[in-house]
């Protein structure tokens, strides 16, 4: 049941963040949406199997984008190492850890993009770059997020228990047929 939400989930953040961002005025001052699901991933299992999971939604996200191959792909997976590494030593529960992950994913983003338009552009692309809508990006993450994470944990609720009511209903039809 997990799987399955996670997956529409993911496919959700995607189709607003491709389809129904670009058409708001806001939409560069937004940071990468995926990144909320990344962290809730993060913060709610500790299996290897994340890292498979991180690594698919980068490379769906990097075949989508425009940035350069492999950007969302090594943000996602330092995004879920980092958050690991972090759970040993600090009380996960947080408002404050919430905000400090937020930030620091965001910005972590934003270096990353910011070293590849270097590495491909030089100089010149890194005059380019909106360092004060990236500050927003990093603002907006640290509103964003941590309530984020409250409404996916009441969704995914809701969500299991509809599905268990379903296939308990399921199971009570073929137990009247047999």
């Amino acid at each position: 049941m997990k799987i399955s939400f996670f997956i529409l989930l993911t496919l959700f953040l995607i189709i607003i963040q491709t389809t129904v961002f670009p058409h708001f005025f806001l939409s560069i001052h937004f940071f990468d949406l995926l990144i909320i699901n990344i962290l809730y991933l993060s913060l709610v299992f500790t299996h290897p199997g994340i890292i498979i999971v991180a690594i698919l939604i980068g490379c769906i996200m990097d075949s989508i984008s425009g940035v350069y191959f492999g950007l969302h792909l090594i943000t996602y997976l330092w995004i879920y190492v980092g958050v690991q590494v972090l759970k040993q030593f600090v009380f996960s529960r947080n408002i404050v850890f919430y905000l400090l992950i937020a930030a620091v994913s965001v910005l972590l983003e934003l270096i990353f993009l910011t070293f590849s338009i270097f590495i491909g552009q030089g100089r010149e692309g890194l005059s380019s770059l909106d360092y004060f809508s990236m500050a927003e990006q990093i603002f907006w993450a640290c509103i964003i997020i941590p309530p984020a994470f409250s409404v996916i944990t009441k969704v995914q609720k809701s969500y299991e228990l509809i599905l268990t009511n379903i296939s308990g209903k399921i199971k009570k039809k073929s137990d009247y047929y047999n």
